[in-house]
Formats: structure tokens, C-alpha cells, sequence
């Protein structure tokens, strides 16, 4: 009898050694939940490591940018409520672009327009003559999708200027033509003003000028904010 109890005894305990055994090796990740990790860690790494490239490239533009400053001029835009913006623009970089911008504002077409589109941290971009007509809260008060329904971000004055290239870069403070679509010629009267350095966008939209004063004001800028003048010297 005791032999008995004694080999049962083993038994149990080889049972129970068996069970705590299986639970570890349950509580293990699988090889699949490994390599999932592994291959997370390396998108993250790859992630990491693309985020570090691109400030690089954008403190690197920073440091070179050197626009041409022939026959460089000022552009004072006033922001209903916020204050003066001034805006140093180039044409030795962008002739036909800065005549047409500059042209513009002395004819007061900008003049009551609104900013249609703000995207901290991006750009704010105006220009859009269609504004005129909607009031300041409304356009605060729509949507993306509510706008390009009813056309606004879609309008200018009706002439287009061809695309001009130069080596300026997208970098905080810097101004270009709003397009259709990139490196075409469809630069018009819309306009925007890099919040932080876009890079991303270089040689695609044409710089042709940079915010020299009033940076502060232009990052409280928001849908609707009117420009009550726009002159160039």
C-alpha cells in the first residue's frame, strides 16, 4: 500500500511539474510575436532615424538660405485686429511671381481679403478673392470639405503666372505661390506663409520671399483673420 501511495505521490508531482512547465512555456511569446516586435522596432528605428534626417535638411536650409537680394523690396500686410506683417520678397528669385505679387497688392485686390486656410505647425495661406463675400465667422465656422463645396480656396484674379524654380527653401517664415498642383503654372494671387520648415516642399512651390517682421502675429493668424491692406514700397 505504501509503495502505491508512494508511486502515486511521484506522479502527482511529475503532473504538477508537467502543468507549471506548460504555463511557462504558454506565458512565452511565440516566435511570430517575436518577430513582429523586432520588425516594430525597426520601423520605429527607420522612423526615428528619417524624423532626424529631415530637421537636419531643414536646419541646413535654414543656415543657406541666401535669396538674391537685388532689387529686393518690402510688402506690409495689416491683419484685421493682429497688426502689421512685413514681407521682404525677391525678384531676382521669382521675377514674374513678385511682379504679379506686388502688382496685386497695389491695386488693393488683396485688400478685405480672409485666410481660408490655417494648418499649424504647416502653413497659412489667403488670397482667395472668393472670401470677400463670407464673413469672418462663417469661414471660422467651416469645415475643408465645406469650403471646396462651395468653391472657396479655388479663386484668384484670373491671371495665371508661369511656375518659377529657384534653390530657396521652405523654411519658417518663408512665402510662396499657392498651385493647383506642384511645379505648375498655376500661381495666381493665393499665397502662403510657412509656419515651420516644410523642406519637403522645396523646388515644388516657388519661394519669393520671407516674413521679416511680425512672425509672431502671423502664427496667431486664424480662418477668417482679414488682411485690411496689403502695399508694397
Amino acid at each position: 500500500m505504501r509503495a502505491v501511495l508512494t508511486i502515486l505521490g511521484i506522479a502527482i508531482v511529475a503532473l504538477a511539474i508537467s502543468i507549471l512547465t506548460q504555463q511557462s512555456k504558454d506565458l512565452s511569446p511565440a516566435p511570430q510575436e517575436d518577430q513582429a516586435r523586432e520588425v516594430e522596432k525597426q520601423q520605429q528605428e527607420a522612423w526615428k532615424k528619417a524624423d532626424q534626417e529631415q530637421r537636419e535638411k531643414a536646419r541646413q536650409a535654414s543656415r543657406d538660405f541666401k535669396p538674391p537680394m537685388g532689387g529686393a523690396r518690402k510688402v506690409t500686410l495689416t491683419i484685421a485686429g493682429k497688426g502689421q506683417v512685413v514681407i521682404e520678397v525677391y525678384p531676382k528669385a521669382a521675377p514674374k511671381t513678385v511682379a504679379q505679387f506686388i502688382r496685386l497688392a497695389n491695386e488693393k485686390f488683396y485688400d478685405n481679403i480672409k485666410f481660408h486656410r490655417v494648418e499649424k505647425g504647416f502653413v497659412v495661406q489667403a488670397g482667395d478673392p472668393d472670401t470677400l463675400t463670407t464673413s469672418s465667422a462663417e469661414l471660422a465656422g467651416m469645415s475643408q470639405q465645406q469650403m471646396v463645396a462651395l468653391g472657396i480656396g479655388a479663386g484668384g484674379s484670373g491671371k495665371n503666372i508661369p511656375f518659377e524654380a529657384n534653390k530657396l527653401a521652405h523654411i519658417r517664415g518663408t512665402v510662396a505661390m499657392a498651385l493647383s498642383s506642384p511645379r505648375s503654372d498655376t500661381g495666381d494671387s493665393q499665397f502662403f506663409i510657412n509656419l515651420s520648415d516644410n523642406v519637403g516642399l522645396n523646388e515644388d512651390y516657388c519661394v519669393f520671399g520671407r516674413v521679416v517682421q511680425g512672425m509672431e502675429i502671423v502664427d496667431k493668424i486664424a480662418v477668417g483673420d482679414a488682411i485690411e491692406s496689403m502695399r508694397a514700397d
